[in-house]
């Protein structure tokens, strides 16, 4: 009778872990990326990213948005979440409420990019929370170019455990990555000396380090990207 129930229970979890949000574009279940080509023209295009909440439970969704590089000018993006806000809100200060089961409409939530006449790629992460933190890189692209020409960005990013002892593993996903780009995970102590250099290789991975020539005490690890971090979260090492 024990080991059903541990089985059960198991079952629970694994099913309440692969619960979440879920985001499709033309009917198309998206990863970490999305390419969208809209003309070179001084016009405003409506992207429409469907959301379903898969669990059981009512999520509310706040959006978090960061360009990574635009075609300046007068070129525009901005998020709409009932009403559409102005191009230089950065968050969302109103929630996406979603139903279990539930899927947004365009209605509900779209994004809008507007090129102002203008051939390049914008290129601009959008960060979704829930009960977790989901990343999408949207490669506004407009006129003959290619979506190369994007700046590799990060996706996710993480360290587990942490605290952590004896090691550490991080898990990393990076968005149009090209084989120059260089990506470490770099290690730093509170003065900001660096302790560790772990160069990355892919566009995803885990890297799981050694830590126990290391003094216990609070570090920090980013994600460098061609010699820039890019993300930067605490790490305890006891």
């Amino acid at each position: 009778m024990k080991k059903i129930a541990v089985f059960v229970l198991f079952l629970f979890c694994v099913s309440a872990y692969s619960q979440g949000l879920k985001f499709f574009y033309h009917g198309e279940e998206l990863g970490d990326t999305l390419n969208v080509s809209v003309p070179a023209s001084d016009a405003e295009n409506e992207i429409t990213i469907q959301i379903l909440n898969d669990s059981p439970d009512t999520v509310r969704i706040m959006l978090r948005k960061e360009i990574i590089t635009d075609l300046g000018g007068d070129s525009y993006n901005t998020f709409c979440i009932g009403t559409c806000v102005d191009p230089s809100t950065m968050q969302s200060f109103v929630p996406l409420v979603l139903a279990p089961g539930e899927t947004s409409t365009s209605d509900q939530f779209h994004l809008l990019y507007n090129p102002a006449g203008l051939t390049g790629v914008c290129t601009v992460k959008y960060t979704f929370t829930a009960r977790s933190e989901y990343v999408i890189v949207v490669n506004y692209i407009s006129g003959e170019v290619s979506v190369a020409d994007a700046p590799a960005t990060l996706g996710s990013f993480s360290a587990y455990p942490n605290p952590a002892t004896s090691s550490v593993t991080f898990q990393y996903t990076l968005a149009n990555r090209s084989a120059s780009d260089a990506a470490n995970i770099v290690i730093t102590n509170l003065i900001g000396n660096k302790v560790r250099v772990i160069p990355v290789a892919g566009n995803s991975g885990k890297k799981t380090i050694d830590l126990s020539n290391m003094v216990a005490g609070i570090y920090f690890y980013s994600m460098e990207i061609n010699g820039k971090p890019v993300s930067t979260k605490k790490l305890i090492v006891k």
